[in-house]
């Protein structure tokens, strides 16, 4: 495996990991109590939708990862 396939699966592997984090912080402080509950899950929900969204259309063929060449 050559550098910039390390490179390409280190970054989504960080992207991963980081969003986890977000995610548990978020639950923690944000949808735990309060007036706004229900204002921030829809929010919430809205960008989880996106971002799988996003995936989806932008991981259609994996070329990210199958070619990273072409991006580094």
């Amino acid at each position: 495996m050559d550098w910039p396939k390390l490179l390409s699966v280190a970054i989504v592997l960080l992207v991963i990991v980081w969003s986890a984090g977000a995610t548990v912080e978020l639950i923690a402080t944000t949808l735990s109590i309060g007036p706004n509950v229900v204002p921030a899950a829809v929010a919430v929900a809205f960008l989880a939708f996106a971002l799988v969204v996003a995936i989806g259309v932008g991981a259609r063929s994996r070329r990210w990862l199958e070619n990273p060449r072409s991006y580094w």
